[in-house]
């Protein structure tokens, strides 16, 4: 008993340190590549991006910086850096982001081929997105599908 709680002590131990992670450990671009969504996503992909079609670009870095690019209208527009990216199941991606005024997790969610803001809350806690829904309107969140070009 004692030899099996100090094996899994130095196993904790060791996988907690600097640089050492499961082997099976997925970065940040492998997950939102698995999840669909590097590259441009808008209402309309054929159109240009607008206030009633925003465009949204999820790039990497070469040195593995997640963001979100916002195109729209220039009083909106905006690049929000993303963090711990995490598959919560196959269709759902959750993430920390840097917004204008505030540290946002967010979760996505995959509905027929289309991705839509499901939950947003701010660090604090304040929900600003609940079940596909805004809480300050109850309007639900727009649909974005990936675009191709």
């Amino acid at each position: 008993m004692i030899r099996l709680g100090w094996a899994f002590f130095s196993l904790l131990v060791f996988l907690t340190l600097p640089g050492i992670a499961p082997a099976d450990a997925a970065s940040d671009r492998d997950i939102l590549k698995q999840f669909g969504m590097l590259g441009r996503q808008a209402i309309d992909c054929t159109a240009p991006y607008s206030r009633s079609n925003p465009h949204v670009i999820y790039s990497v870095s070469p040195q593995g910086n997640v963001t979100r690019t916002l195109k729209m209208d220039p009083s909106l527009d905006g690049t929000f850096p993303m963090r711990n990216l995490r598959l919560l199941a196959p269709d759902r991606l959750q993430f920390e982001e840097t917004g204008r005024r505030a540290e946002f997790i967010v979760t996505l969610v995959k509905i027929g081929g289309k991705f839509r803001s499901w939950q947003s809350a701010q660090a604090d806690g304040k929900v600003v997105i609940q079940d596909g829904k805004f809480l300050s309107s109850g309007s639900p969140t727009l649909a974005f599908e990936a675009c191709r070009n």
